[in-house]
């Protein structure tokens, strides 16, 4: 039995030597393929341009995928009767921001070298304007960048549905995201991430390291989307049916979270699919 288990040990170590060795051929031949192919790359622009199109297509449709996390969400948080309106909302609003930011949100966003607002590329007119306007030295297509930022202000207008969820009509909330993206979200945009913007020429103190930076969206797309949603919740007000009228002899009864100053019964929302909104 003792020499079973220390045939077994001795072929246990074998195999991890092997692996080992294999991992240290692996990572010291990584160095030089790693330098093979970004030396052909700086010296072949198709392939650069290539390579960073196909990066930007694929990173945007995992942005775009924010959009179907967000409908989820609140759907499941919604009651049912309103589910088929959040999931029409939630599709069709894309299409709205699509022609929105196509029309003038990109030239607003990314054109011209104005501090405060874009000045050209309105409708998609192809004048580079990305790179320009941002500084990047990507090479990828033009429509695949305009893609890329496309998907970010669909995501702003997405947030905003959340928020006035069982709040606002239907055409109403298609006619707000139309200005959000075409005109709010790309002015707020061309601050931060336009090279000319005033947010990003701003030094602190005469100090370029205490500039504005954005995360990966955090202000340009979330700040926005939600201090719109935030406004607007504020000026909807509560859902319809949250507060019913009660008589008041019925209201001492009722228990201490049902009550409000306004003498009015508090109904609970309770959202109908928790599993879509624990996906979402």
């Amino acid at each position: 039995m003792n020499l079973i288990s220390s045939r077994h040990f001795k072929r246990r170590c074998v195999y991890l030597g092997i692996s080992l060795a294999v991992m240290v051929v692996l990572v010291w031949s990584h160095g030089a393929v790693a330098q093979d192919t970004a030396s052909i790359i700086d010296t072949d622009p198709k392939l650069k341009e290539i390579l960073d199109t196909i990066w930007l297509v694929i990173a945007g449709f995992f942005i775009f995928f924010m959009n179907a996390g967000f409908c989820l969400l609140e759907t499941g948080f919604c009651r049912k009767q309103n589910a088929i309106n959040i999931l029409a909302k939630n599709l069709v609003v894309f299409s709205i921001a699509t022609v929105a930011f196509w029309l003038c949100g990109a030239g607003l966003m990314f054109g011209g070298n104005n501090s405060w607002i874009g000045t050209e590329g309105f409708f998609f007119s192809g004048q580079d304007i990305f790179n320009r306007s941002s500084g990047s030295d990507s090479m990828a297509m033009e429509e695949a960048q305009f893609f890329f930022q496309l998907v970010f202000a669909g995501t702003a207008a997405t947030i905003v549905s959340g928020a006035v969820a069982e709040r606002m009509r239907f055409l109403s909330f298609l006619i707000f995201s139309f200005l959000l993206v075409g005109f709010l979200y790309p002015i707020t945009g061309h601050w931060a991430w336009s090279e000319s913007g005033w947010l990003t020429d701003f030094a602190f103190g005469g100090s370029e390291n205490l500039a504005f930076w954005d995360f990966a969206g955090s202000t340009v797309v979330h700040t926005v989307g939600g201090a719109a949603g935030l406004m607007g919740t504020i000026a909807l007000g509560a859902r319809a049916d949250k507060y019913c009228d009660i008589e008041p002899s019925e209201f001492d009864k009722l228990e201490p979270r049902q009550k409000t100053k306004f003498k009015k019964k508090i109904e609970p929302l309770n959202g109908h699919n928790t599993t879509l909104a624990t996906l979402g």
